[in-house]
């Protein structure tokens, strides 16, 4: 096989990073593997050294609680389990907190639920707080919030949480560490022939065919699961790569080595967030606005409050909104940064008189460039 283009690596401005329970956890003692968590700290920081951004999504606390908790059984019943991750949500989060003190590094906790990724506004607010907590420097750790997800709401040993994070902050690239370097032809705990697929640029049916459930004690998911992470990230633009997490460098490693599958996509997540948007055929509200706010739109400008001159229709942060011009040419569409009971009240003002208006803070834009889809 060619030499794999390593330029979804090189360039990736904003990286997802999942690493799965069956590194996290020590399988001699039970408890968190600092040494590992040590390096992967450790690759983090150069990737911020080189003006990358970084997420962190980390599975291993319903590990970590069931050890405190002393429960051998590897499958247990929804509330069980909700409490051993809550027991063992402290212990990871420490632990990642002490090996990123030691990098001089901020680190914070997210807790994301399937809902929070699938509900617009919840998934926005997500997305601020992302945006922020990268603007701060700082490195967000997700998990999945364990103590409220139901059986028929879990995502797979958090890949699929990883593959939304990447979606939702716009992400270019999405690493999957686990304990092998990738998808096999076979399963290759079972089959000693079996070879490593390093390029897919389509999941095909065969592909899934082939994806075999791991065998691991540790981890809820597999191999599928990640391919179902694959479809959710390259729909939005991203690139996946599975690589072996046990590696001593596993990201410096994918710079060097082909010994990882990757996930090519077609797309980029600026354009397939624009096909996203442009497709959402639920429009709540209109926008009216002068000419000054055309032009600046048209040459890639967001939304002031400011250019705004009228609102129509009820609608909630992160609705899609039909946006006018004085002579009822549609411009474009767009998601609103403010319910329509605030945005009404901020038309034509300027941003520093947001908060007096409406009692807070919130965005300097009634709809950022990279929410809105010019039209015609």
């Amino acid at each position: 096989m060619e030499s794999l283009d390593k330029s979804a690596l090189i360039n990736a401005k904003r990286i997802v990073i999942k690493v799965g329970s069956n590194l996290i956890i020590n399988p001699k003692n039970g408890t968190t593997n600092k040494t590992l968590l040590k390096n992967i700290v450790k690759e983090i920081k150069l990737l911020l050294d080189s003006n990358r951004e970084v997420m962190l999504v980390s599975s291993g606390a319903v590990s970590l609680g069931k050890k405190v908790l002393n429960i051998n059984k590897s499958i247990l019943q929804l509330d069980k389990k909700q409490a051993a991750a809550s027991i063992g949500q402290i212990i990871l989060i420490n632990a990642w907190k002490e090996a990123f003190d030691k990098k001089n590094i901020i680190s914070s906790q997210i807790l994301l639920s399937h809902n929070d990724a699938e509900n617009r506004k919840n998934a926005l607010n997500a997305r601020d707080t992302l945006e922020e907590l990268i603007r701060l420097k700082a490195i967000p750790i997700i998990n999945e919030n364990d103590t409220v997800a139901t059986l028929e709401l879990r995502y797979g040993d958090n890949d699929q949480l990883a593959a939304r994070v990447a979606q939702i902050s716009s992400a270019n690239l999405l690493v999957l560490l686990t304990d092998v370097s990738g998808l096999h032809t076979k399963n290759p705990s079972k089959n000693p022939s079996a070879t490593l697929i390093k390029r897919i640029e389509k999941i095909t049916p065969k592909i899934e065919k082939i994806a075999e459930d791991s065998n691991s004690t540790l981890s809820v998911g597999g191999m599928i699961t990640k391919l179902k992470a694959a479809k959710i990230a390259m729909s939005s633009g991203c690139h996946v790569i599975i690589a072996n997490g046990k590696v001593k460098n596993p990201i410096s490693s994918l710079f060097k080595d082909d010994l990882s599958t990757w996930f090519i996509s077609k797309s980029n997540p600026k354009s397939a967030r624009k096909r996203w948007i442009s497709s959402q055929v639920e429009v709540k509200g209109n926008m009216f606005i002068d000419l000054g706010a055309v032009n600046a739109l048209k040459t890639g400008s967001s939304l002031l409050p400011a250019g705004v001159k009228k609102i129509s229709g009820r609608f909630e942060k992160g609705d899609a909104v039909n946006v006018y011009d004085n002579k009822n040419k549609l411009i474009c569409v767009g998601l609103s940064s403010y319910p329509s009971i605030d945005a009404k009240t901020i038309v034509g003002r300027k941003t520093n008189e947001i908060k007096n208006l409406i009692g807070y803070q919130g965005k300097e834009v009634m709809i950022h460039r990279n929410d809105l889809v010019i039209k015609n």
